[in-house]
């Protein structure tokens, strides 16, 4: 029996690298220039993105990278700072231009995450810990909102000429108008709060535009979270009775991503950038101080049927999928597929027990074996889609 394909090629799970905050700027709070780096360095030798690229990129070449990204110059490193900063807001410098293009090309996405980020209470005490309120939770009306979040659509299409889909609520916080913003932007996609409640989780849509719900489901820092130090005394003198778990705790983190896979949920792993914060702390969730946990998380999806994208490709083909309708009439399979938000380059997949084989304008789709299926993915436009059955 033909059936639409769950995810993309009939892969058990997609899997996403999620990293935030990636802004070009700089502040140095250690001696080695990747933990200070936010993006300023590029890919140059001693920046993070290097440091990512040599300690995971280029063991595990298939990882898609989703960059959440400021478009303006970052507001969490703080003017009050007692540490050197350097920090500019997109367009200023061609070197960080060049290098999201570069990232883009590589298959990676950039994807919007705020102008500033938001802003500090009260400029004198440079830590955001209560004292910092999140970009979203500022938006008094939703024409302010919206006026602010597409002028970052516009800043990265015309310095860039990235096409930016989709993004994530700064720290996650919303208020009541920040869905009704994020729908009147139409967006493909957007990330709200984190779901680690993988028993109830399953993709879903909101507002009026059917933006594409993406979560977040796996922290990045899972298999170091209770052993590396935050920089807080009073936190790190618990860490060092708590660090004695961290092997049970990995045993649980391993369980959850296998639930996560074998449920068939989309597994997005969340990190930021560098650990190098204006208070001195360290920076929750960083490719840094969690490379350990993410070369283990990496190497457990390696032998699994994982589908290595980015947010907007699981995003995209969600939304195909969910809005595509399979019919059979006498020898031919119809994929009626309404394309209200005008996708182009759309590809669906399609699963069977047995070989089969599909022709539609001289062209001929053969399917392949993949996780126990024999599937073909199908190129298809907005409307019906006729396919011969041969």
């Amino acid at each position: 029996m033909y059936k639409i394909a769950k995810w993309f090629n009939n892969f058990q799970s997609p899997s996403v690298l999620m990293i935030d905050d990636l802004s070009d700027a700089y502040i140095e709070v250690y001696r080695e220039s990747y933990k200070n780096d936010w993006g300023y360095l590029c890919d140059s030798e001693g920046s993070s993105f290097k440091f990512l690229q040599k300690s995971l990129l280029d063991v595990f070449p298939h990882i898609k990278i989703t960059f959440f990204a400021p478009y303006a110059r970052h507001n969490a490193i703080s003017e009050k700072s007692r540490y050197k900063y350097m920090k500019y807001s997109l367009g200023e410098r061609d070197q960080y231009t060049d290098f999201l293009v570069k990232l883009d090309k590589q298959g990676h996405e950039i994807a919007h995450h705020g102008s500033n980020h938001g802003e500090y209470i009260d400029e004198n005490i440079p830590t955001t810990v209560n004292n910092w309120t999140h970009e979203w939770a500022l938006f008094k009306d939703v024409d302010t909102g919206i006026d602010t979040t597409l002028k970052g659509v516009e800043k990265f299409k015309e310095i860039c000429r990235i096409e930016v889909v989709g993004g994530k609520y700064c720290g996650y916080i919303m208020i009541d108008n920040s869905r009704k913003i994020i729908d009147k932007c139409n967006f493909l996609y957007w990330c709200e709060k984190p779901n680690y409640n993988f028993h109830n989780y399953q993709e879903s849509f909101f507002g009026k535009n059917e933006i594409v719900s993406f979560p977040t489901n796996f922290p990045g820092n899972s298999f170091v979270r209770l052993s590396y130090e935050t920089g807080d005394v009073r936190k790190d003198r618990k860490k060092k009775f708590f660090k004695y778990f961290q092997p049970l705790y990995n045993v649980l983190s391993y369980i959850r991503i296998y639930k996560l896979y074998r449920n068939g949920h989309i597994i997005s792993i969340q990190e930021h950038n560098s650990p190098s914060k204006s208070s001195g702390l360290v920076q929750s969730a960083n490719i840094v101080t969690d490379i350990k946990s993410l070369k283990k998380i990496y190497t457990f999806l390696k032998n699994l049927s994982i589908w290595y994208a980015n947010c907007k490709e699981i995003a995209k083909y969600i939304y195909i999928r969910e809005h595509s309708q399979l019919i059979f009439k006498n020898d031919r399979l119809i994929i009626n597929f309404k394309n209200t938000k005008k996708i182009s380059n759309a590809v669906i997949s399609l699963i069977n027990k047995k070989a089969f084989s599909l022709e539609c304008n001289d062209q001929t789709f053969s399917s392949a074996m993949n996780n126990g299926m024999h599937v073909v993915n199908l190129p298809i436009v907005n409307g019906l889609n006729s396919f011969k059955i041969i």
